[in-house]
C-alpha cells in the first residue's frame, strides 16, 4: 500500500503519553472512524472488511479526506458538521494508533484520495532531550481513490473483530430483536436470542442481556432483554469507559421520555419485576422507580392503550412506600399485606404511578373486602385468661395505669398472620403525661393476640407479647422510646418473679376451669 517515496510527519504525541487502551478499545476506535464516515443508515452498504494472511482490511466506500485532519490533536471533521457520530474528541485515530503500535505490536496503514500513510515513530528534541513521538510516513498515490482503506496487521482475532462490530448501533445489528420504536433521537428494541460475545461492553455489577447504546456505541448493560439507544449522548471522558449503573438509569430515563404510549407499554411489560421498585435511600440514583413512572405516564396519555393495558393486567394494586415512623399507616399496611397473602387473590403490587391508569390502592381493596377486620371479640373462656394478663399488668405497672386505662384485648383471626400480637397506635396530641421517664405518645384502642397464646403452656409467650404491645404507648417498633420502655418493663418483670409465678398458677387454673 505504501509508496516508497514518502515523507516523515512527526506528531506532537510523545510515545510514553500516559494512556492505555485495550485491544478492544483500539480496534473499536479505528472502526469508529469508518462508522462515522458512512453513518449508520448506510453501514451495511458502504462498510466492508476482510481478513487475509493475518491482515485486517477495513473499507469505507465513497469516503475521502485529507490526512491533515490526522495530525493535530483535537482536530476532527465531525466538529463542524451536523451529522450523527460516535466519535467526538478528534484524537481517536492518533491515540488508537499510538496504543496499537506501542502496546499491541500492531502495524497501522491508511489511505484515502491521493495519499497513503503508515503509523511509525520519530525522534524529536525538546530542550536538549531526545524523545520519541508518534509519526506518519506519508506518500502520494498514483490514482485518486474515492474510498478510504485501513490495514491492521498482524491480526487474526476474529472474535475480537465481531465483538467490536456488534458494539455499534445499526438496525441490522444481530443483537437487536424486534424494533419497538425509533426516531432521530432515540431507539428501543427487544433483544434478539443471540448471546453477547465475550468482552462485550458491560456495566460492572449489572450484567444481563440488556444493552445501552450511548452516542451510537454500546457502553452499558442491565438485566432485561431490551436495547435502549440515546443518540445525542457524548461521553465527557475521552477514555470512553463503560457506564456505571446510575448512568444507565439516566440514559434509559431519557429514552423512556421520548417513547409513545404503545412502545412504552411494550417496554413496561419487559421490566415487570420493577413495577413496585422504590428508592432504597434518599438519593438512590440506581432505582428504576422513575423509569417505571415515566412509562406508565406515557401509556396513560392514550385512552386506547390504557384500556388495552388494564384488560391485560386487571389485578394490580397500588402500594406506595409507608414510613415506619407513621405508625397508624404502617400498621394498616401490614394488615393489608396480611389480608392479601391470605385472600387467595392474584394481585400484584405496583408503585403509585399506576394510579394514572386508574388502579386502586391496596388498602382501598382490603377495606372494601373487609380485610381490615382481622380481629374478633374474645369468647367467655378466652376472657378468663385475658383477665389474668390484665390483672398481672395492673400489678406490675401500677404507675402507668394510674394515668391511663387498660386497653381492651381482642383475638387475631388468622393464625397465618406475621405477628403474634398487634395494636393500632393513635397519636395523642401534645401529651404531657410521662411514666417511667418516657412520654406517653399513643392511645391504644385495643391489643390483639393470637389465639394459641391463650393455651395452657403459653403463659410466658402471652405475657411477653402483651407487655410488648402495651409498650407501644410510648413509640413505634424502631423508636428509642419504645426500646427504653421495653427494657423498663423487662426489668420490672424480672424483679417481681415471685408475683409472676403466682399469676402463672392462676393462668393454669383458669385453663383447667375452662376445660
Amino acid at each position: 500500500m505504501i509508496n516508497p517515496e514518502r515523507k516523515l510527519v512527526p506528531l506532537d504525541l510523545i510515545f510514553d503519553y500516559p494512556v492505555r487502551w485495550s485491544r478492544f478499545e483500539v480496534l473499536r476506535d479505528l472502526v469508529q472512524n469508518f462508522y462515522d464516515a458512512v453513518q449508520y443508515q448506510e453501514w451495511d452498504k458502504r462498510f466492508s472488511f476482510e481478513t487475509t494472511g493475518g491482515v485486517l482490511c477495513l473499507k469505507a466506500e465513497g469516503v475521502g479526506f485529507s490526512y491533515d485532519w490526522l495530525i493535530p490533536i483535537g482536530a476532527s471533521t465531525k466538529r463542524e458538521n451536523g451529522g450523527s457520530y460516535a466519535g467526538y474528541f478528534g484524537e481517536g485515530f492518533k491515540i488508537a494508533s499510538l496504543c496499537a503500535v506501542r502496546d499491541h505490536d500492531w502495524q497501522v496503514e491508511l489511505c484515502s484520495r491521493n495519499w497513503d500513510l503508515r503509523v511509525t515513530s520519530a525522534d524529536v528534541s525538546v530542550d536538549s532531550r531526545q524523545l520519541k513521538s508518534l509519526a506518519y510516513l506519508v506518500g502520494k498515490r498514483e490514482n485518486n481513490s474515492s474510498d478510504t482503506l485501513l490495514r491492521l496487521y498482524p491480526f487474526s482475532d476474529l472474535a475480537l473483530l465481531q465483538c467490536v462490530l456488534l458494539s455499534f448501533y445499526y438496525p441490522s445489528n444481530p443483537l437487536f430483536g424486534i424494533k419497538i420504536w425509533e426516531s432521530s433521537e432515540v431507539a428501543a428494541y427487544l433483544r434478539s436470542p443471540e448471546q453477547k460475545p465475550i468482552g462485550y461492553p458491560a456495566t460492572y455489577g449489572d450484567s444481563g442481556p440488556g444493552i445501552v447504546f450511548a452516542g451510537y456505541q454500546a457502553l452499558g448493560s442491565f438485566p432485561y432483554p431490551l436495547v435502549f439507544c440515546l443518540h445525542d449522548h457524548h461521553q465527557i471522558d475521552r477514555e470512553r469507559r463503560n457506564l456505571y449503573k446510575m448512568d444507565v438509569i439516566k440514559i434509559i430515563s431519557k429514552v423512556a421520555c421520548k417513547l409513545p404510549a404503545k412502545a412504552s407499554a411494550t417496554v413496561l411489560e419487559a421490566i415487570k419485576s420493577r413495577w413496585h421498585d422504590y428508592p432504597r435511600r434518599k438519593y438512590d440514583f440506581e432505582s428504576w422507580h422513575p423509569i417505571v413512572g415515566v412509562l406508565v405516564n406515557n401509556v396513560a396519555k392514550s385512552a386506547e392503550d390504557t384500556r388495552s393495558w388494564k384488560e391485560q393486567y386487571p389485578h394490580l394494586l397500588i402500594a406506595p412506600v409507608v414510613k415506619r415512623s407513621n405508625i397508624p399507616e404502617y400498621n394498616r399496611r401490614r394488615q393489608a399485606r396480611d389480608w392479601l397473602r391470605n385472600s387467595g387473590r392474584r394481585y400484584q403490587l405496583v408503585q403509585e404511578g399506576f394510579a394514572k391508569l386508574g388502579y386502586p390502592a391496596l388498602e382501598q381493596i382490603c377495606e372494601a373486602e373487609g380485610g381490615f377486620s382481622l380481629v374478633r371479640q374474645t369468647t367467655p373462656d378466652e376472657c378468663k385468661r385475658i383477665a389474668v394478663l390484665e390483672e398481672l399488668a395492673l400489678a406490675l405497672l401500677p404507675e402507668l395505669f394510674e394515668k391511663i386505662k387498660l386497653p381492651p384485648c381482642m383475638i387475631i383471626k388468622s393464625d397465618r398472620s406475621v405477628w403474634q400480637g398487634m395494636t393500632s397506635c393513635v397519636p395523642i396530641n401534645r401529651s404531657q403525661q410521662r411514666c417511667y421517664g418516657e412520654v406517653i405518645r399513643y392511645h391504644l384502642p385495643y391489643i390483639a393476640m393470637k389465639e394459641w397464646l391463650l393455651s395452657d403452656d403459653s403463659f410466658g409467650d402471652a405475657t411477653s407479647t402483651y407487655l410488648h404491645e402495651l409498650a407501644h404507648m410510648f413509640g413505634g417498633d424502631r423508636s428509642a422510646s419504645f426500646s427504653n420502655i421495653l427494657s423498663v418493663f423487662m426489668a420490672i418483670a424480672l424483679s417481681k418473679s415471685v408475683l409472676i409465678a403466682q399469676w402463672q398458677k392462676r393462668w393454669e387454673k383458669a385453663y383447667l376451669a375452662d376445660g
